[in-house]
């Protein structure tokens, strides 16, 4: 006789406990998603109070707080000696909060950025190499030709760290005072991904929009780059002269043309109708001289991604290419870890636990050919 043996991994109790408790507080803090709000009736743990989850903890840990105030609970709940779940229970649901505002978070980085990974503090380098020449022929007696080495430059990545503390006193717990710090967290995890949001729009503005100095010496946006246009408004010979100049672009050392195509198009928010516009024509504009003479528009749907942004103003512009193709700016996080990390500790000058949030990232130039500014008029 043949047995089949089927293993199957069941959630622990106190995890589905743990997560019960987080999804009632965030529902009763007015930060839970639709679905959790849907589900909330069959939630044992709905409408309990914080004292009341409190006790809960306390009880859990047999720890006899008979003729204690509200006030005595609330402290021991903290931790101290009792050695309870309270403040974990605290920090999942503050945990989940603040990874939910800051993953719903609007951003627009990751439209022309690409995405990287570092293990430490240190600088990393990012190499861009030149192209392998085209294959040879080989000769009569079957012998191939060794490669060159590789002209390769050096950009450089580092990341640092950002935070920002909450505090949950005993009478916040007294007062069962939920919502408040509930969306406090709400608040630091968007205000999490703004910051890298603002960070990155920050390092393209800085030397009057031409960027950061690269390892080279020179601007990101620089002459000596060839990835500055001649400036224009937006219209449909301007956008191709930029489609150009990136099509232009060489590899490092003596290499073969790229041939880069625009992808992205980023302008100040008061541009964006017009760079829609131009952008979807399905003519040129019309010549003055021979205004009935208009040719289809050769440059209708070259970006597949218009970004606006009240985060640029005046009238410079950016094309970027697509950073899967050929990045230009990278934001890095440690060792991967996209989101913000929340740590707390027992606060014994502030009556209660402190709660640190901390996000670790960078952003940095990489790679000068993928983009091409126009000062605009």
């Amino acid at each position: 006789m043949t047995y089949s043996h089927v293993v199957k991994t069941v959630k622990d109790e106190t995890d589905k406990r743990h997560a019960a408790i987080a999804d009632a507080l965030m529902v009763a803090g007015g930060v839970a998603s639709a679905e959790v709000r849907a589900s909330i009736n069959q939630n044992p743990y709905r409408g309990e109070s914080l004292l009341d989850l409190a006790r809960a903890s306390l009880k859990r840990a047999r720890v006899d707080f008979g003729g204690w105030d509200n006030m005595e609970i609330a402290a021991a709940a903290f931790g101290g000696q009792s050695n309870n779940d309270f403040p974990i229970l605290l920090e999942n649901a503050m945990h989940k909060t603040l990874h939910q505002a800051y993953a719903v978070a609007a951003d627009t980085w990751r439209r022309f950025c690409s995405v990287g990974n570092v293990s430490d503090f240190r600088d990393h380098p990012r190499y861009r190499l030149a192209a392998v020449n085209n294959l040879e022929p080989v000769n009569q007696l079957g012998e191939f030709k060794n490669a060159p080495l590789l002209d390769a430059e050096r950009a450089r990545v580092r990341i640092g760290t950002k935070g920002m503390i909450v505090g949950v006193s005993r009478q916040a717990i007294v007062d069962n005072n939920i919502a408040s710090f509930m969306e406090i967290l709400a608040q630091l995890g968007r205000s999490a991904a703004r910051t890298i949001e603002d960070d990155v729009y920050a390092l393209i503005r800085i030397n009057g929009g031409l960027g950061p100095v690269m390892d080279d010496g020179f601007t990101l946006f620089h002459a000596n780059h060839k990835n500055i246009g001649v400036a224009a408004v937006i219209s449909h010979d301007s956008v191709d002269a930029d489609r150009i100049l990136m099509a232009q672009q060489k590899e490092p050392g003596a290499g073969d043309t790229i041939a880069i195509v625009p992808s992205i198009l980023l302008v100040p928010s008061w541009q964006r109708a017009r760079a829609l516009e131009v952008n979807g024509a399905e003519f040129n504009e019309p010549d003055f001289k021979n205004p009935g003479d208009r040719l289809p528009s050769s440059i209708r749907g070259l970006y597949k991604d218009i970004i606006d942004t009240p985060r640029l103003v005046g009238t410079r512009r950016y094309s970027f290419s697509d950073p899967a193709d050929v990045p230009t700016l990278e934001v890095d996080f440690l060792n991967g870890n996209e989101q913000p990390v929340l740590e707390q500790e027992e606060g014994f000058a502030t009556d209660g636990i402190r709660f640190r949030v901390r996000h670790d990232f960078g952003v940095s130039a990489v790679d000068f050919r993928g983009a091409v500014t126009n000062p605009g008029l």
